[in-house]
């Protein structure tokens, strides 16, 4: 190829480029428009996760639909749902234009940004610190030299336990066979705390327990809204709503409501 063929072949690579730059942008602009011109919200879920999503006597019910709903309504439209998605499905149902988001305890993935861009968090779900109710000597980690920490065997809160058992002097572990054993060891008095994801935490609190959870999570399993890479304008509305419904305490009781904690 002669320089000049070779040049006006650059030039057209070029061009192609940047009409592929300009449709982005383009699409990127109209997402929240048509969903504010067409008054629907598609909203993306596998329900088969109680209780963020799940049938109810053929109802959609759970955080999640009650969170798409009110994410929609501050938007000014309605919420359609498709909640018939496998999980492993959520991501292609995005990009094939199914659903406009997903909202479906779907953690924030690190692996998928270059492609999809995620809320801001509305639940964490890593491992929390379980002590038994009105105990003040126990707020973190640090605190538990000389005590004995129930965990689920094999789980994040195991693995976790036994770094910080080799920091602190006489912390023992407590394997356990699940997270929900490991909090009725605690309040059984049989250990001083559990380490478990914080959904067995609530739910065990839920069902009766004496205990509280203390202290920030010590893990992060961040769930969040997830939406293309290119809907910049969209993600910006969803997170104002979502920071509008955390200071106006929506998002508090949603939590509340469907998961007995904060």
């Amino acid at each position: 190829m002669t320089p000049r063929f070779a040049h006006l072949r650059y030039a057209t690579c070029a061009l192609f480029l940047a009409s592929c730059c300009l449709l982005l942008a383009a699409c990127s602009a109209d997402r929240l428009d048509r969903i504010l011109e067409a008054g629907v919200l598609r909203v993306g879920m596998d329900a088969s996760y109680p209780p963020f999503e799940y049938l109810e006597e053929g109802n959609l019910v759970g955080l999640d639909v009650d969170l798409g709903r009110e994410l929609a309504a501050r938007l000014g439209v309605e919420a359609h749902f498709v909640a018939n998605l496998s999980y492993d499905g959520l991501y292609d149902a995005l990009t094939a234009d199914v659903v406009d988001v997903v909202i479906s305890a779907l953690y924030v993935d690190p692996a998928r940004m270059a492609d999809f861009a995620y809320s801001r968090s509305y639940f964490n779900a890593g491992e929390v610190l379980v002590v038994q109710a009105e105990i003040a000597d126990i707020s973190g980690m640090a605190d538990l030299a000389g005590r004995t920490l129930a965990v689920e065997w094999g789980s994040e809160g195991d693995v976790i336990a036994r770094h910080w058992a080799r920091r602190l002097a006489g912390l023992t572990v407590l394997p356990c066979p699940t997270a929900a054993e490991a909090l009725a060891r605690v309040a059984s008095s049989q250990a001083d705390a559990a380490l478990v994801d914080h959904l067995s935490a609530l739910a065990g609190i839920g069902q009766g327990m004496p205990l509280e959870v203390v202290g920030d999570p010590v893990t992060d399993e961040l769930y969040a809204v997830a939406v293309r890479r290119e809907d910049g304008a969209l993600l910006r509305a969803i997170n104002g709503a979502l920071t509008a419904m955390e200071e106006d305490g929506t998002l508090p009781r949603l939590r509340q409501k469907w998961l007995g904690g904060p």
